[in-house]
């Protein structure tokens, strides 16, 4: 009788301390039961789907001291067994405490994120997420993001190349940033090319014969051997050297219309006495035509 209840001492033991393992790690227990023999769940890292239930970025928060530059992620309900909300606080971020340097990720706020737990430190990561208010990226020499397209992979041929032995379409498009410079280049399978190249000193953008550059004290836009530069004080049209002046249109029809109305006063004298020129007449429609070489769109000063 003794060894009997000893027995059910045991087994109420047993499953108290199940039932609260299967609180604490709610759907964990299918993903720790699943893990390969001999490792039992001991040591294994929990991946928790939730919710991002609070940012730590507010130096008046007095939490902030404690938790800056982590968040805390809400359990959705059906990943835990346990009636009350679990809220996992201080899961920290792809990045240093004070978010300054390196990779960062910060997820906006009630956005979905998926985080893993590590069973030896306690520490929790962000491991993806939904929304991000910012994303980061500090090198300390070069960054390079872009897209190189390549032949479809058959996986119906045993004998297609493998991904990496796949050959270029000839469409990409690369931008690469170093510490003094950013450079986007884009191209297609037609060989048609654009290029963009920022520096502290120059901003230029080409597209095959075309090109835009851009300092400090110049603007100039060129398609070919034909050039529009805008400096201070100096536009020249054609290209950078040109050194005819342009002409000021209401000037020009100004002195047009005095020249006109003064031809249209030549006198002659004849044997019947002084007469006007005999295209007199035509002065006047001259005249009414000056306005009509006046550009509606087109200005200088």
């Amino acid at each position: 009788m003794e060894t009997k209840n000893k027995i059910d001492s045991n087994n109420s033991q047993r499953m108290i301390k199940e039932a609260i393992r299967k609180i604490a790690l709610g759907r964990s227990m299918d993903r720790i039961d699943m893990a390969p023999g001999g490792t039992s769940g001991v040591g294994t890292a929990r991946m928790i789907h939730g919710y991002v239930a609070k940012i730590h970025d507010d130096e008046a928060d007095e939490e902030f001291e404690e938790y800056a530059g982590t968040i805390d992620v809400g359990e959705f309900p059906d990943e835990t067994s346990s009636t009350e909300p679990i809220v996992h606080k201080g899961v920290l971020l792809s990045g240093a405490k004070d978010n300054s340097e390196g990779f960062l990720v910060i997820p906006t706020l009630y956005s979905d994120v998926t985080i893993v737990s590590d069973a030896a430190t306690k520490y929790m990561y962000v491991l993806n997420f939904s929304h991000a208010d910012v994303i980061q990226l500090n090198a300390h020499k070069e960054v390079t993001v872009g897209v190189i397209e390549t032949e479809e992979l058959d996986p119906e041929d045993n004998d297609s190349p493998d991904y990496d032995e796949l050959k270029p379409t000839g469409n990409k498009a690369v931008t690469s940033y170093s510490a003094d410079a950013i450079h986007t280049a884009v191209e297609n399978k037609d060989g048609k090319a654009a290029d963009t190249l920022h520096t502290s000193e120059q901003i230029t953008h080409t597209v095959d014969k075309s090109s835009v550059s851009q300092t400090a004290d110049k603007i100039q836009q060129k398609v070919g051997s034909t050039a529009v530069t805008l400096q201070e004080n100096k536009v020249t049209i054609g290209e950078e050297t040109a050194t005819e002046p342009l002409v000021l249109g209401n000037q020009l029809a100004q002195l047009m219309l005095e020249f006109l109305t003064e031809c249209s006063k030549i006198m002659t004298p004849t044997l019947m006495g002084t007469m006007p020129a005999v295209n007199a007449p035509n002065f006047a429609s001259l005249i009414s035509k000056i306005q009509k070489f006046l550009s509606q769109t087109a200005f200088t000063k």
